[in-house]
């Protein structure tokens, strides 16, 4: 787990008091500078990060458009530089980035604080309270779970 994507993630509810659940991506994004945009993309791409612009496939379901503008987020807030140019690195460093990109997603949409007042749930019921698709709920609970959530939930450290 990075701790640099979850405390991203943390932060930015500090900054933005009174954030909504299910988190209103398309408000955060602006008030993030940023401009969330729909587009008609060739499968398999769904989204691309590119300067200020966050661009999703259009016709998605609002929980995967929920978690893909969290991502691209990600990407802005704790990666520089253009995400369209990969062609210099190494296919860890990508790999690494999308890591950090779904980590930080997992923890703006399902904060600590809110996760706690659910008691132990599923991960479907953290899908519905969330908004959220259920493999990144899923996530939430494994491989990007904090500490105190292990402890909390008995879960093993999958990282």
């Amino acid at each position: 787990m990075s701790m640099l994507a979850a405390e991203k993630a943390k932060a930015l509810h500090e900054r933005h008091p009174g954030m909504s659940i299910p988190v209103d991506m398309e408000k955060i994004v602006e008030a993030e500078g940023c401009e969330l945009i729909e587009w008609q993309f060739l499968s398999p791409v769904k989204e691309v990060k590119h300067g200020r612009w966050i661009g999703i496939a259009e016709g998605l379901e609002q929980n995967e458009r929920r978690y893909l503008a969290a991502h691209a987020l990600g990407h802005h807030l704790l990666h520089c530089g253009n995400q369209l140019w990969f062609r210099d690195w190494h296919e860890t460093s990508v790999l690494k980035q999308e890591r950090e990109a779904d980590e930080f997603a997992a923890h703006l949409l399902v904060p600590e604080n809110e996760l706690e007042k659910l008691g132990k749930p599923t991960t479907w019921e953290i899908a519905e309270h969330f908004g959220i698709p259920e493999e990144i709920a899923a996530s939430r609970l494994g491989q990007f779970a904090t500490e105190r959530e292990r402890e909390h939930w008995d879960i093993l450290d999958e990282t």
